[in-house]
C-alpha cells in the first residue's frame, strides 16, 4: 500500500497533464500512487495519459463520463489506497519537496489531521508568479478557529492540503456534485468542522495553481452563484451569531453582484444571458417578487431593471432569511 494516494480530475488538459504528472514524477519522496480520472475528456486526455501508465505502474487511469470536478475526485477516492490523499488539478504543479513535508509532518503527529503548505499562483503568459497564501497571513502551526476562518473566507485551495484518507472515509465527506465552483471550499468547510489544520512553511514544497484564459475561476457569476450556495448551506448549520452574521453578509454580497451581473448584461443587450441567470436564481427561490423580475417590461428597459432589482434586494433576503 503506498504511503501517499494523489487524485488528478482531468478534463480537456491533455496540454497541460504531461507538466502536472511530471511534478508527481519528479517528487523527492516516492512512496505514492497517482490516480488520473479521465472526467469524459473529448481531446487527448486518455492517450497522453496512458504514455505515463506504461512507463510507472504507480500511476492508475480511470475514465468516467463527465460529471464535473467533484464527480472527478470523488471517482479517484473510490479506489485511493494510500494512508493520506492529496487533490491536484490536471493543470497544477506541486514543487519537489511537497510529498515529503507534508507526510513527514503527518507521521510526526499522533492524531488524524490535515497539512497544507504554501500556494502560490503562476501563469501561462509569463507574467512572476504570486505568494498567494500571503494574502492570507499563515503562521506556521496549528491554525486556532479554522472552522470559523474559512466560513469567512475561502482561503485554502484544493491541492495545498494533505490529510489522512481514514478521515475522509470515516466521515462519508464528498465533494458536491451540485457545485461548479467552490467544491473544494464547501469540502473543507465540512473536514474543518471535526479536525485540526497545520500550516507548514519549508523550501520547495508549494503547489502552484495555475491561472489561464480558461480556468474556472475565471467565469465570475459561476463563482458567485456557487459561494452562494454554499453559504446557504452554512446557513443551516451555523449556531454561533457571530458567524451567522458573518455569513448572511456574504449572502447578501452574492445576490448584490450576481443582480448586478444580470443588470449588466441587459444594459450590453445580452437579454438571453441575463434570462439565463434570472433563472437560475430562480431554481433556487421560485417566490413571486423574484419572479416579477422577468417581466417583458423590466428585461427591456434595463436601467428600471437595475433600479427595481435594488428594491427588491430587501425582500429576496428577506426570502433568504427564511429557509
Amino acid at each position: 500500500m503506498p504511503l501517499i494516494s494523489i487524485i488528478v480530475p482531468a478534463y480537456n488538459y491533455a496540454q497541460y497533464l504531461p507538466e502536472t504528472i511530471n511534478s508527481i514524477i519528479n517528487q523527492s519522496f516516492q512512496d505514492w500512487e497517482c490516480l488520473i480520472v479521465n472526467d469524459g475528456s473529448t481531446d487527448n486526455t486518455e492517450s497522453v495519459a496512458k504514455i505515463f501508465t506504461e512507463k510507472d505502474n504507480r500511476i492508475k487511469y480511470f475514465y468516467k463520463t463527465n460529471g464535473g470536478l467533484s464527480s472527478a475526485r470523488n471517482h479517484g477516492l473510490k479506489y485511493a489506497e494510500g494512508k493520506y490523499v492529496c487533490f491536484l488539478d490536471a493543470d497544477d504543479i506541486l514543487e519537489s519537496d511537497y510529498f515529503k513535508n507534508s507526510s513527514t509532518f503527518l507521521e510526526s503527529l499522533n492524531e488524524e489531521s490535515v497539512v497544507f503548505e504554501k500556494f502560490i499562483k503562476f501563469f501561462d503568459d509569463g507574467e512572476k508568479d504570486y505568494e498567494w497564501y500571503k494574502d492570507y497571513n499563515y503562521k506556521e502551526g496549528l491554525q486556532e478557529k479554522y472552522y470559523e476562518r474559512l466560513v469567512d473566507k475561502n482561503s485554502i485551495p484544493p491541492c495545498a492540503p494533505m490529510l489522512n484518507l481514514s478521515i475522509i472515509k470515516n466521515n462519508n465527506f464528498i465533494f458536491d456534485e451540485k457545485l461548479t465552483s467552490y467544491e473544494d471550499w464547501d469540502f473543507w468547510l465540512q473536514v474543518s468542522e471535526k479536525y485540526k489544520f497545520y500550516f507548514i512553511d519549508k523550501e520547495n514544497s508549494a503547489a502552484k495553481i495555475r491561472f489561464h484564459s480558461n480556468s474556472m475561476s475565471t467565469n465570475q457569476f459561476r463563482m458567485d452563484y456557487n459561494q452562494l450556495i454554499v453559504r446557504l448551506k452554512l446557513q443551516n448549520k451555523l449556531k454561533q451569531k457571530e458567524l451567522t452574521k458573518i455569513n448572511n453578509k456574504w449572502i447578501e454580497s452574492c445576490i448584490k453582484t450576481l443582480l448586478y451581473t444580470i443588470a449588466d448584461n441587459l444594459d450590453n443587450h445580452l437579454k438571453n444571458d441575463a434570462l439565463t441567470k434570472l433563472n437560475k436564481i430562480i431554481e433556487i427561490y421560485p417566490h413571486l417578487k423574484i419572479r416579477c423580475l422577468k417581466n417583458t417590461f423590466l428585461l427591456k428597459n434595463p436601467k428600471l431593471f437595475r433600479k427595481t432589482a435594488w428594491i427588491l434586494l430587501e425582500r429576496f433576503l428577506n426570502i433568504v432569511n427564511k429557509k
